[in-house]
């Protein structure tokens, strides 16, 4: 736990907008702002200043009272981002993973799209949501080698998140073992979709996730994607 907390207040602090940051971990976290202002017994008012930098940056005392009132909040909603962070921090060895990477500030799903040249394939009530990060998967490595716990290493930090699976050539598997899962990520995208499975469709709408695909190849979708975390 003292690793997280240290992992989290490192990254506020060395921030070039601490506030902003402070804002990004609250959102991963799920916590709103009332939430922790009655946990640091202070106003929301007090933390949507430091947010939006109204106020002069908090100390290092406050930063880490930030992130332990988090902390706290979360093993009382039964720990979920918590539990995601050690995996991220205690990864375990996955070739299938080509890409896993944490926004310094949360994109749209919409950027995401256009970055990517991406078309949408259902969920288009979803192009405003705020995406904390994505993981690029080989798709066939991820059937050959990946089990449940892996599977949920790949969202990283928080499942408001892209997923994108490489060299699919249907889609059906990576929707079917998401649709098994216990964590859905915000999007899906398909990168060398060759036929699109309809029942990859129907499960995506089920679970309320926007589908994407991209005809770009895998090193330029990399490339692409790379750009986001900047």
């Amino acid at each position: 736990m003292e690793k997280i907390a240290v992992h989290i207040m490192g990254e506020i602090v060395y921030s070039d907008d601490i506030g902003k940051t402070m804002k990004k971990w609250r959102e991963m976290f799920g916590i709103p702002q009332v939430e922790i202002s009655r946990s640091l017994e202070v106003s929301p008012s007090v933390i949507s200043d430091y947010e939006v930098g109204r106020r002069k940056n908090p100390g290092v005392n406050i930063v880490k009272k930030y992130v332990k009132a988090l902390i706290s909040l979360d093993k009382e909603k039964g720990g979920h981002t918590i539990k995601a962070l050690k995996n991220v921090l205690n990864p375990t060895s996955m070739n299938a993973i080509l890409q896993l990477k944490e926004y310094q500030n949360p994109k749209t799903v919409g950027k995401m799209l256009e970055l990517i040249d991406g078309t949408i394939i259902c969920g288009e009530s979803g192009i405003g949501h705020q995406i904390f990060g994505h993981t690029v998967i080989d798709s066939k490595k991820a059937i050959l080698e990946m089990n449940g716990q892996d599977f949920i290493n790949l969202y990283g930090w928080t499942s408001e998140r892209a997923l994108v699976f490489t060299e699919v050539s249907a889609g059906r598997s990576p929707m079917v073992a998401i649709r098994v899962s216990n964590i859905k990520p915000r999007v899906v995208i398909f990168n060398g979709v060759s036929n699109l499975d309809k029942l990859a469709i129907k499960l995506a709408e089920l679970e309320g996730i926007t589908l994407i695909t991209t005809e770009l190849n895998t090193n330029d979708l990399l490339k692409k994607l790379k750009e986001a975390c900047q």
